[in-house]
């Protein structure tokens, strides 16, 4: 029999505050769990204001420490405060949180607007508290892999890259359709913060947006002129790429690789999508047959933004985040945003420096799959 895994004293343990009740508190009390079962977290309070989700909570959480107002998460011994609410209050939550001395995750998008996601990250800066903002691709293994590949030359210059993300919106959130976030804030983001991060900032930016369901019918209330529910996105990257994004709140399957990226010596795919990535394989003009990569870690989850901070907390070191590179997606949506209403291409300012998500990986490890043969048994 082993010996049990010492666990850090108590007073190590960060405290878990979150604000909000909607469909993404169970993703982050699971990571709160998975964080105290390894003596990392425990749980603080929740805020939920709409008094007709307690009944829920406290039935599957009987110990559940539920408040009706964000103040007193704020007030209370929290280390750290998730904010997971409608998109619209994000920034002035995040930012209520560092004033209180909090470290802060918060949910996509930090802000509405990038002058209001400049300024909490300016506080957030000049308190020392440290802010995850999502989305938490940077931190997945097969991402980090596939980034450490495309660096490498793996497939030589990328000059073309895809992505699309797309769900068929809200049944119960009426700000999907009404609250000017659209589907490029809210889902899209996975990829442009993926394309952004393989193949640096944008200079410039072309959209078009259309509406695909209209009506819509959320929380029995019908919609007669929701917000745009698609849109489409040509990045011109600084290094001389271009890339392509779909994202949209009217589409109800898909079925392709997360992200496609086209070198002039290869191509690469992330599999699955990029908040929930399988592994990424590549085709080498130089070999001419398909590499296979697993996930290094198939557990990762896309609240691993919380463990990153938590465990940064305990070890005294810093989590693997670049807000200069958060801002610069939300300067992508907002230029984006106007392309779309004004058919005009729109330049971007500001940029981030190199990421450094170098992860090791075995290219030995690879599975191959070429089904060639030599020309003569053809």
């Amino acid at each position: 029999m082993s010996a049990p895994t010492e666990q850090p004293p108590a007073a190590h343990r960060a405290t878990v505050g979150v604000i909000g009740a909607g469909n993404a508190l169970w993703a982050y009390l699971a990571a709160i769990d998975r964080l105290a079962a390894r003596g990392l977290a425990r749980p603080g309070r929740i805020c939920a204001r709409n008094r007709s989700a307690w009944a829920p909570i406290l039935d599957k959480r009987p110990d559940a420490d539920l408040v009706g107002d964000a103040s007193e998460v704020l007030e209370s011994d929290a280390d750290v405060v998730v904010v997971i609410t409608p998109p619209d209050s994000h920034a002035e939550l995040a930012s209520a949180a560092v004033r209180a001395g909090k470290h802060v995750v918060v949910e996509k998008p930090l802000a509405m607007e990038p002058t209001e996601a400049r300024r909490v990250v300016e506080e957030a800066r000049a308190a020392g508290r440290y802010l995850m903002v999502s989305p938490f691709v940077q931190l997945s293994p097969a991402f980090r892999a596939l980034w450490t590949a495309i660096r490498g030359d793996a497939i030589g210059h990328v000059h073309s890259a895809r992505g699309l993300y797309g769900n068929p919106g809200s049944d119960w959130a009426p700000w999907y359709h009404t609250g000017g976030v659209g589907p490029l804030a809210e889902a899209g983001i996975y990829n442009l913060k993926s394309l952004t991060a393989l193949l640096g900032p944008v200079g410039a930016v072309q959209a078009a947006a259309a509406t695909g369901i209209r009506p819509r019918e959320v929380a029995g209330l019908a919609i007669d002129d929701p917000d745009p529910d698609v849109m489409h996105v040509v990045l011109h990257h600084r290094s001389g790429a271009l890339s392509s994004i779909v994202a949209s709140h009217a589409i109800w399957r898909y079925r392709r690789t997360g992200l496609e990226l086209y070198g002039a010596e290869g191509t690469a795919n992330l599999l699955g999508d990029d908040w929930d990535p399988t592994g990424f394989e590549i085709w080498r003009v130089a070999t001419g047959s398909w590499e296979q990569y697993e996930s290094a870690d198939p557990t990762w989850h896309w609240s691993d933004g919380l463990r990153e901070l938590v465990v940064a907390l305990r070890d005294g070191s810093e989590p693997l985040v670049d807000l200069d590179h958060d801002l610069h997606v939300l300067d992508v949506i907002h230029a984006c945003r106007t392309a779309a209403a004004g058919g005009d291409t729109v330049p971007v300012a500001s940029g981030f420096p190199e990421l450094g998500l170098t992860l090791a990986f075995d290219p030995a490890a690879a599975r191959h799959h070429d089904h060639t043969r030599a020309p003569d048994e053809q």
